[in-house]
C-alpha cells in the first residue's frame, strides 16, 4: 500500500470510521453524497439561507474526525441520507476536499488534497479552490467534491467532476508561474467574494499546496514562514518571489508521491509549516497549533 493511500493526522476518521465507510468509494459518486450534508458557508449566504450561529465555527474544523462528529451530533442518520439544511456542516472547499480524500484513503485509494484555482465559479477569474487528487489508472485525476448535482446544475458544469482538466483547475504553482510570465493577470486570482486578490495570496497558496502534497493538510487561511509577511503586507518582495519561483518549479509538475513531496520540503525547509501557524479564523490572525489536541 502506498503512503498516499494512508490517512494523515487530518484525514483519519478515528472513532468515526464506521460512519465514514457509509460514503461511496466511487469518486464519481462522492460529490453527490457530500451534497447531502455539507454546504459552503459562502454559498449558504448567497442563496439566502445564511449560516446558523452554531455553525459559524464549522469552517475552522481541522480534522475529519471533528467534522463527522459535528455532522452526526446534528443528525445521526446515515451520511447517505439528505439532511435538513439547518443540520448541514457549513464548511469550505477544503472540507469537501478533505472528506473526499479521507473517503478514498479509507478504501485504499491513493488521494491527496490540492490547492489551486478554479475557472468555473466566476467566469473570467481564477478562484482559490481546494480539490482532491486521486490515483486512477496509474495517474493522478482531479475530483471536486463540492460539485454535487445542485452545484453542477447551478454552475452549468458540463465536464466530468472526477476527471477535471487544466481548463477547469490549475495548481497554485501553475498560476504563480503564469502570473510571473505575464500570461495571467494577478488581479483575477483570489477569493472574489471577500475581495482578496493578487500575487501575495497566490504565493501563500503555493506554500499550502506544497504542504498538502506532503500530507500536511492545513486550512485555507493558515500562514507560516514568509507567508506571514505576505499576510501582513499584502506584498511579495522580489527576493521572496524568487523563493516562490523555485518552489513552484519543484511543484509543477507536482511530485508523484507524498514521499517525493516531503523531499521537496526538505529541499525548501522555509516552506514547511511550523508547529503553530497564523490562522485568520475570523478577521484577525490567531496563533494556533497546526495539530489540535482533539
Amino acid at each position: 500500500m502506498s503512503a498516499d493511500s494512508l490517512h494523515t493526522f487530518w484525514s483519519d476518521p478515528g472513532r468515526w470510521r464506521d460512519r465514514l465507510s457509509e460514503l461511496p468509494r466511487d469518486p464519481n459518486a462522492i460529490p453527490d453524497a457530500l451534497e447531502n450534508f455539507v454546504i459552503h458557508h459562502a454559498v449558504a449566504r448567497q442563496i439566502g439561507v445564511g449560516v446558523p450561529d452554531r455553525a459559524e465555527p464549522d469552517r475552522n474544523l481541522r480534522t475529519v474526525a471533528r467534522i463527522i462528529e459535528t455532522i452526526v451530533e446534528r443528525d445521526a442518520r446515515p451520511l447517505t441520507e439528505h439532511r435538513d439544511i439547518s443540520n448541514y456542516l457549513y464548511g469550505t472547499c477544503h472540507d469537501f476536499a478533505l472528506l473526499s480524500a479521507s473517503t478514498l484513503r479509507e478504501n485504499g485509494i491513493a488521494a491527496r488534497l490540492r490547492v489551486g484555482y478554479a475557472s468555473y465559479f466566476n467566469r473570467g477569474k481564477w478562484e482559490d479552490h481546494w480539490v482532491c487528487e486521486y490515483r486512477r489508472d496509474d495517474r493522478w485525476a482531479l475530483l471536486d467534491g463540492q460539485l454535487g448535482p445542485i452545484a453542477r446544475d447551478g454552475l452549468k458544469i458540463g465536464f466530468p467532476v472526477a476527471a477535471m482538466s487544466a481548463k477547469e483547475w490549475r495548481s497554485a504553482a501553475s498560476i504563480w508561474q503564469a502570473i510571473r510570465t505575464g500570461i495571467v493577470d494577478e488581479k483575477i486570482c483570489g477569493v472574489s467574494f471577500v475581495g482578496i486578490q493578487g500575487r501575495w495570496f497566490v504565493a501563500s497558496a503555493v506554500l499550502r499546496d506544497a504542504a498538502a502534497l506532503a500530507g500536511i493538510e492545513c486550512l485555507p487561511w493558515d500562514y507560516w514562514g514568509i507567508g506571514r509577511h505576505f499576510l501582513e503586507t499584502r506584498e511579495v518582495t522580489e527576493d521572496e518571489a524568487r523563493q516562490i519561483d523555485a518552489l513552484a518549479e519543484a511543484l509543477d509538475p507536482a511530485p508523484a508521491t507524498r514521499d517525493e513531496a516531503r523531499a521537496v520540503l526538505d529541499q525548501f525547509p522555509w516552506a514547511r509549516p511550523t508547529d503553530a501557524v497564523s490562522s485568520v479564523i475570523v478577521t484577525t490572525p490567531v496563533e494556533v497549533p497546526i495539530q489540535p489536541s482533539t
